[in-house]
């Protein structure tokens, strides 16, 4: 295996720790009519990684931190959803976010405006995905199309604060994590 290969899987894994430990270490749980939504890194941390590792290495993290999380805290029945949403959403924002750091160039502003607005795109990314997703397994559970929205609508302000908690966490963290970054993987 080549020393960059050993490289990619040690950061890799290093965000799918942080990833797991964002959600592990913090949360506070939020009302909801369906499910038990809480507030956490989590997805701080899969922005990071998109904005740091690119689309398709942030969702195997992505993937791994949230699996891992599931897995051991009883959301065995979540992995579906959890997998299919953190796939689209690495891979759109990822590929979102590497378009727009083409137009660029050096200019620290625009990234970090890029970065800001890739942040955005994961956020509203989740609360649509989330939305359909609840909303399609309630109706497979046997509820009706009114009963399952009205039930998702009560719960989707949870993934609305936790996409404005991870856009604000972005705004905060991007500069000092995506230069830290860049040192690490140029060393």
């Amino acid at each position: 295996m080549k020393q960059t290969g050993v490289k990619q899987i040690v950061i890799v894994s290093f965000f799918a720790a942080l990833i797991f430990l964002g959600i592990q270490i913090f949360r506070i749980p939020m009302p909801a009519a369906v499910g038990t939504p809480f507030l956490h890194f989590g997805h701080i941390f899969v922005v990071l990684a998109i904005l740091c590792l690119g689309p398709k290495l942030s969702a195997i993290a992505a993937v791994l931190g949230f699996v891992i999380f599931d897995i051991l805290n009883g959301y065995i029945h979540a992995i579906p959803n959890v997998f299919v949403s953190a796939v689209i959403n690495c891979l759109v924002t990822g590929a979102i976010f590497a378009a727009l750091m083409k137009k660029t160039g050096h200019d620290k502003k625009k990234q970090y405006l890029s970065a800001l607005l890739s942040a955005v795109v994961y956020g509203l990314l989740n609360v649509v995905i989330d939305f359909f997703w609840s909303t399609a397994e309630l109706m497979i559970a046997g509820s009706s199309i009114n009963a399952a929205l009205a039930a998702e609508l009560t719960a989707i302000p949870a993934t609305i604060i936790n996409s404005v908690f991870m856009v604000v966490g972005i705004a905060l963290l991007y500069v000092p994590v995506k230069s830290g970054f860049d040192r690490i993987a140029q060393g």
